[in-house]
């Protein structure tokens, strides 16, 4: 049987430094990057219409799918780039209902207790191909993903805007105070 551990979430809003910190933190440990922006670049490359400017129900569904075949892929990762949970939160900010499927997943048999939290930071925001949201979006995204993760029972740690290795760091800290599995 494959011992999973609970993966620690690194979540907040488009452009907050996310993926950087996963980039560097997958140096020493093993790491799940963010399933939705491969749909997003997905759809794009075949001219779909699953993102979330677009269709966010359709988004909803391949991300879920995705993430879930993620998640059993990678059992030993220690760091997520998002979670489940933020398609909640895109869902909330487009007065959309949240699906049964994300809204009773088991989030706490996954992932541990601490998520780590970018917050938005408009000096390293800039928008890409699959980034098209515009920095408000982004300050509005942020206060639902806090209220998600807060109403789902997360202890929510704020990253510093600071450096990449001082994040690494900071995070470094956290995991070894708690323990690598999370629990």
């Amino acid at each position: 049987m494959i011992r999973y551990f609970k993966k620690y979430i690194i979540t907040g809003a488009p452009g907050t430094g996310k993926t950087t910190l996963i980039n560097a933190l997958e140096k020493e440990h093993p790491c799940m990057h963010e399933v939705s922006r491969k749909v997003i670049a997905t759809e794009q490359k075949n001219s779909g219409n699953g993102t979330p400017w677009q269709d966010l129900s359709k988004f909803t569904k391949l991300v879920y799918t995705a993430f879930i075949a993620e998640l059993d892929a990678n059992p030993h990762a220690v760091f997520t780039d998002r979670s489940l949970l933020d398609l909640s939160a895109y869902l909330q900010v487009a007065g959309k209902s949240i699906p049964s499927s994300i809204d009773r997943f088991p989030y706490h048999d996954k992932f541990g207790q601490k998520v780590f939290f970018a917050p938005t930071w408009q000096d390293i925001y800039h928008k890409d191909e699959q980034r098209q949201q515009p920095f408000d979006y982004c300050i509005e995204l942020e206060n639902a993903l806090l209220k998600t993760y807060g109403e789902k029972g997360f202890d929510i740690i704020q990253l510093p805007k600071d450096t990449v290795k001082r994040r690494v760091n900071f995070v470094r800290k956290i995991v070894k105070s708690a323990g690598t599995t999370n629990n």
